[in-house]
């Protein structure tokens, strides 16, 4: 591995990976003293204690490296190359990633690495595609690309099905309305996705639609244990009052036909919120401009401020996708060109 790339990815620590490894070196410390009670006890039996010490000892090690395996997954995770067929796909999918500054593109690149090595992404009824997964992973990141110490501890698996579904998560028949959903009950932390919707949600970035984002957003909203269209996780308690009136002013506007935001956030708050996060992150200055109250509290919600990145995002979707060339700088973030570092990985 180049050393660059390997200075850059040891730098990576996070608060939580700070906070497990204090959590373990504590828990460890416990049971060490707990084994070491014990061992006296034991003694007392006869058993040699230069015998029950290093019993204790070792006990208290593999506590300890029970209790820190993530960590040591995530840099297995971190340690792979960037796959370069990931990076077309984002290059030529996510118009967000390409707006990004260099930095953050490479913060971008560890967060999907870290999501699709630890969550499952499974195919129903259809094989799965490297533009299908990284775009899923994409769907995650975007919502919490403010939150960079953000756990995606609500959700374990992504179902893709092949197209829309029932409420019986049947896809065939003529009751197919259901482009995504977030499980509840026996599916909790799981979500379902229709991939033509996932895919056209990308394709079209200026619809104000994209079933992955807001999917994600109704997880972010349900980070303080409910989908009720309060996202507490962004807002301060004494912003919550103006968010719920806020709320109700839109939707009035939408069912009196005064608003271009989707009718279907009429179904709930909840609703209201996730179609509301779709047009945020798709065309967040022409929210700005039409809905400037909305775009504020949202902009708090979800800790991003896209007014300087709008105009990006803007020259982004006029301008053809950039390819991953020979020469092209590595997307590993080594300073190196393409066919000097991970070309050949």
């Amino acid at each position: 591995m180049n050393p660059r790339m390997m200075i850059k990815r040891q730098a990576l620590s996070t608060v939580w990976e700070k906070r497990v490894a204090r959590t373990a070196v504590l828990f460890s410390a416990l049971f060490l003293m707990v084994f070491l009670l014990f061992s006296l006890v034991l003694a007392r039996t006869g058993i040699p204690l230069w015998v029950l010490i290093p019993l204790s000892a070792l006990a208290a090690l593999l506590v300890h490296a029970f209790l820190t395996r993530k960590i040591r997954r995530r840099k297995a995770i971190l340690a792979r190359p960037f796959p370069p067929e990931w990076e077309t796909v984002l290059q030529s999918e996510v118009v967000f990633f390409r707006a990004l500054e260099p930095e953050d593109r490479q913060r971008f690149r560890r967060e999907l690495q870290l999501f699709l090595g630890e969550k499952r992404i499974t195919g129903i009824k259809l094989r799965l595609d490297t533009r299908t997964r990284v775009l899923v992973a994409a769907s995650a990141i975007i919502p919490i690309f403010g939150f960079p110490e953000w756990e995606w501890d609500q959700i374990s698996e992504v179902l893709v099905y092949p197209d829309r579904f029932d409420d019986e998560y049947a896809f065939d028949g003529d009751r197919r309305h259901t482009l995504g959903m977030v499980g509840t009950g026996a599916m909790n932390r799981m979500m379902i996705l229709s991939r033509p919707d996932l895919l056209n949600g990308f394709r079209d970035s200026r619809d104000k639609r994209n079933v992955g984002f807001h999917e994600f957003a109704h997880l972010v909203d349900k980070s303080d244990g409910s989908v009720d269209g309060i996202p507490s996780v962004g807002l301060q308690r004494d912003a919550i009052g103006p968010w719920i009136e806020l709320v109700r002013r839109k939707m009035n506007e939408i069912e009196r036909g005064k608003s271009d935001i989707d009718a279907y956030g009429l179904t709930s708050e909840a609703e209201f919120f996730a179609v509301a996060s779709e047009y945020f992150f798709e065309r967040p200055g022409i929210l700005e401009r039409k809905h400037p109250e909305l775009y504020a509290m949202l902009s708090q919600v979800f800790n991003q401020n896209l007014s300087a990145r709008a105009a990006a995002m803007a020259r982004e979707m006029q301008r053809r996708p950039r390819r991953l060339g020979r020469n092209s700088p590595c997307p590993c973030g080594s300073g190196l060109k393409y066919k000097k570092c991970c070309l050949d990985r």
